[in-house]
């Protein structure tokens, strides 16, 4: 009977964020798997597409994440960077998000991530 119970944890083990382009293997194992993570810690979607891995300038990694909606539809890839060396994962912030931010720190944090992004992995 114990081992009935556990199947619907092992179920949920295996679904995990993917690396849907194969661009992790640009960063090594250790680094994608940091970045595969802190995705999964902060996006709480445990089924997120990952997409355009690389090394950005000043230590920075980029890449885009496809996350799913309420209703379990893909929303569509947005650009990421995450700075390892503090921990921080941030996504771009959309129009909307910007607009009207859940919190003051949440905004903080879309404000981070966006100047990260503008400095460490932005064309041109």
């Amino acid at each position: 009977m114990a081992a009935l119970a556990a199947l619907p944890l092992l179920a949920s083990a295996a679904q995990a964020q993917t690396v849907v382009d194969g661009s992790d293997a640009s960063l090594g194992v250790d680094t994608a798997g940091t970045v595969i993570a802190l995705i999964g810690r902060q996006m709480r979607d445990p089924e997120a597409r990952v997409s355009g891995l690389r090394k950005g300038r000043a230590g920075a990694l980029c890449g885009s994440v496809d996350l799913r909606n309420r209703m379990g539809t893909y929303t569509g890839p947005q650009p990421f960077v995450a700075d390892l060396s503090e921990n921080f994962l941030g996504r771009l912030p959309e129009g909307p998000e910007l607009r009207s931010p859940g919190s003051p720190a949440a905004f903080k944090a879309m404000q981070r991530a966006k100047a990260l992004y503008e400095a460490n992995c932005a064309e041109g």
